[in-house]
């Protein structure tokens, strides 16, 4: 099993290419994991998952364990094939989607590409009450579930903030005040402010 892949990063994209020992590995990884990758010629990790298939042999990049922890969790439900998985992923951040997930918004996971009013009710339904403790590479790009930075992404994400920029705003300000983060309505606002 390929469970961490560093290397130089070749060709980028969301079919990224990256140069691991004299072999260039070709790497799927979400819209959102492809605006974060650095440029051509600098060395990229990305936590890995490999799909293997009769007809292909698939690798999957993600930028954190807690992107592909929940890449995971999507794969595991019927219908919610590698394709949809990133989809979303591409759409919403993992912590976006558990948010969705632990308060039962299907209408927001509707609203991921490829994913239709049955297919949200699904996976409110097998994932809702299971989404896990999301796993960070220390760097803060995904939050644990329940966390404060992940409730406050859920309370933007219900007034339709992406969830991308919800986090973004969140960040600056709690940049500057770390007290913020104690205090969700305090936070909130004055992520609002940075939008």
């Amino acid at each position: 099993m390929i469970a961490i892949l560093e290397g130089t990063l070749i060709d980028p994209g969301p079919h990224a290419v990256v140069m691991v020992g004299g072999l260039g590995l070709q790497v799927q990884v979400s819209g959102l994991a492809a605006e974060t990758l650095p440029r051509v010629g600098e060395s990229v990790r990305l936590w890995t998952h490999l799909s293997v298939r009769e007809d292909a042999w698939s690798l999957y990049g993600f930028p954190d364990p807690g992107e592909r922890e929940m890449f995971r969790l999507l794969i595991s439900v019927s219908g919610i094939g590698p394709k949809v998985a990133m989809g979303m992923l591409s759409r919403a951040t993992a912590a976006a989607i558990a948010g969705h997930l632990a308060a039962g918004d299907e209408r927001a996971l509707a609203a991921l590409p490829g994913i239709g009013k049955k297919s949200a009710a699904r996976l409110v339904v097998e994932l809702g009450r299971r989404v896990p403790t999301l796993s960070t590479d220390g760097a803060g790009g995904v939050m644990a579930s329940g966390g404060p930075l992940y409730e406050a992404v859920a309370v933007l994400g219900a007034m339709g903030l992406p969830a991308t920029a919800a986090e973004n705003a969140l960040r600056r300000a709690r940049e500057q005040d770390a007290e913020l983060e104690t205090d969700l309505e305090r936070w909130v606002k004055a992520a609002l402010r940075h939008i």
